[in-house]
């Protein structure tokens, strides 16, 4: 370890962008250590760190999964150097106030006291505490937790740790010492104030997920990658009013930015976890007062924390203006990016868990229009749990559709398996659609490691079969993988709304080219036609006020252009021309 650290700052000046090392090495370990749980077992994996071989966000996950295997095995203090490490790379990507901090920390003092390395504990759980205070709530648990942390390492020190502890157990004292707020801003400095109510909305998303809880009460950790029991909750999510379709604002070091703020990013402000019963008539009570019998679920994909995905979900909601219910199911993908046989292991067994859960939506939950997206390896959950439910159905003799539209985005899945298993769950849902892309780097990676197509593959070759509408969304690839376009385009997002709102074939829908490939009749999907962020307003006008919603407009261009908002009077006059278009379809 003291080897590994000696080559640290060299990694962070000269590592590359992408990694070469072993994409397995993290697995070869884990399966090594199992025989031979002792500190040489680690060699290659410190090896493959101190290579530099890496990107800094790989050499991150690296560390990380160092940091967790050496817990596991009862190596803490090396366990401790390893997340300190972390927090380094963490540091050098996001900046030295980043809230992902806080946790890293945290751990860290926790694994020095267990070790019995009290200055080196006082020191991390001073620096997770600095963290915490900036964005927590003075008188939450996880600022109690930082205190109780830090008195435990005062008392290893030999010193009184009295006062310490009277801030941990009165929420009143904290207050009196701490920065107060409700939401904390995360501005450009150190110091912030309190986010204003008036820069951001608010998302309720539902959620359900088999990972284990970590201990930790920040909203961004309180879930892990570790497998535990079904667990169910809501979450409060802020979206900034600024935001734009397809992005899920978050800190940036080239804006100058140092920490969440709800004023400009999405921020997970609270997660409240509950039994079942209390989460599904929360879903019922809500689409009560909303007016709506409307609800999706949303199954993430590979390297995907519980953190991200509701950002996801909550992003999804909102761009599509969806009055029902968001739900997240979350399974316990470990979120780095040599995670990948880890998380094939555990989705499958997700799956069945999902079985139920979606059972419970259908029965219990008063939705009655319940639309399913599935990304990436997720598909593998919704497939399996889909396939046995029609199972089941079937030789119960029912007939009738549980769905409205399952969506199967970019799934990692055996493309011929996937065309197999399309056949049972055909009868499950109105319409089947895959959204598929011959960019999709993530999934060229998984073609080679399992020497078979997958079904989100496009191009000439894209599947075909007659259960399921084709689009090929190659044009579109906001992110460098180009494996998460379905909801990070305005375009993309528009085209999910025509599906959830009015089950739209693809000749119905905006930018859809027919096309005829290797295997048949396909769509290829043009954004250039589509006009994503006007036609999504427009959907969302002509979906509230009907044949009203071109009268409206008229109304808000009006008083835009008594004003002279000169750049308002041009988005609303592209508004109401995706708004005439779709009301004369």
């Amino acid at each position: 370890m003291l080897r590994l650290v000696a080559c640290f700052v060299a990694l962070l000046v000269s590592a590359p962008t992408f990694a070469v090392v072993d994409p397995m090495v993290v697995q070869r370990v884990e399966i090594a250590l199992a025989d031979d749980p002792s500190d040489a077992t680690f060699a290659p994996l410190e090896a493959a760190i101190r290579s530099g071989e890496a990107s800094l966000e790989e050499t991150r996950d690296l560390l990380t999964d160092l940091a967790r295997l050496r817990a596991a095995y009862r190596f803490p203090a090396e366990a401790a150097a390893a997340l300190m490490l972390t927090a380094e790379v963490t540091t050098r990507l996001e900046g030295a106030n980043t809230p992902a901090l806080g946790p890293i920390y945290a751990t860290a003092a926790n694994l020095f006291l267990a070790a019995g390395d009290a200055p080196a504990a006082f020191d991390a759980a001073g620096r997770a505490l600095r963290i915490d205070r900036a964005y927590h709530d003075c008188a939450s648990e996880a600022v109690a937790d930082g205190y109780r942390r830090m008195a435990a390492a005062m008392v290893g020190l030999g010193r009184d740790a009295g006062e310490i502890m009277a801030l941990a157990e009165s929420a009143e004292l904290r207050c009196a010492v701490s920065p107060q707020g409700r939401l904390r801003a995360v501005g450009d400095g150190d110091n912030g104030g309190v986010a204003s109510e008036e820069n951001f909305a608010r998302v309720k998303v539902f959620y359900a997920t088999d990972r284990a809880r970590t201990g930790n009460r920040h909203p961004n950790d309180f879930y892990g990658g570790d497998r535990g029991t079904m667990d169910y909750g809501t979450m409060e999510i802020t979206v900034p009013l600024s935001h734009k379709p397809g992005r899920v604002e978050a800190p940036s070091l080239l804006r100058l930015e140092w920490r969440e703020n709800p004023d400009r990013h999405y921020v997970i402000t609270r997660i409240l976890p509950s039994d079942r019963e209390a989460m599904l008539g929360d879903i019922r009570s809500t689409l009560a007062e909303r007016g709506s019998d409307e609800a999706f679920v949303f199954i993430h994909g590979y390297n995907v924390t519980f953190a991200e995905a509701a950002k996801r979900t909550a992003q999804i909601a909102y761009d599509v203006n969806f009055d029902g219910a968001p739900i997240l199911f979350s399974w316990p993908s470990r979120g780095t990016t040599f995670g990948y046989t880890h998380d094939e292991a555990v989705v499958r067994l997700s799956g069945r868990r999902l079985v139920g859960f979606l059972d419970d939506v259908v029965q219990r939950t008063g939705a009655k229009r319940i639309n399913l997206i599935a990304h990436s390896m997720g598909n593998r959950a919704l497939t399996d749990a889909l396939e046995l439910i029609a199972v089941r159905r079937e030789a119960a003799g029912e007939t009738a559709p549980l769905f409205e539209q399952a969506i199967f985005a970019a799934p990692d899945v055996d493309a011929e398996l996937f065309a197999e298993v399309l056949k049972t769950i055909d009868p499950l849902a109105r319409r089947l659609t895959l959204y598929g892309s011959r960019n999709d780097i993530a999934l060229a990676a998984s073609r080679t490691l399992h020497g078979m197509p997958r079904a989100g593959q496009a191009g000439e070759a894209i599947l075909v079969t007659e259960e399921v509408d084709s689009i090929d969304m190659s044009r579109l690839g906001e992110d460098v993988l180009g494996h998460s376009y379905f909801a990070q385009s305005a375009s993309a997002l528009t085209d999910m709304t025509w599906l959830f709102w009015r089950d739209a074939s693809p000749d119905q829908r905006c930018g859809m080219d027919v096309r005829t490939g290797r295997n048949g009749r396909f769509w290829l999907f043009d954004p250039v036609r589509c006009d994503g962020p006007a036609l999504l307003s427009a959907l969302t006008l002509i979906k509230t006020e009907g044949n009203a919603a071109l009268a409206r407009i008229e109304d808000i261009l009006d008083q835009a252009q008594a004003r002279g908002a000169r750049d308002e009077i041009e988005e609303w006059q592209a508004i109401r021309t995706a708004t005439a278009s779709v009301i004369g379809r």
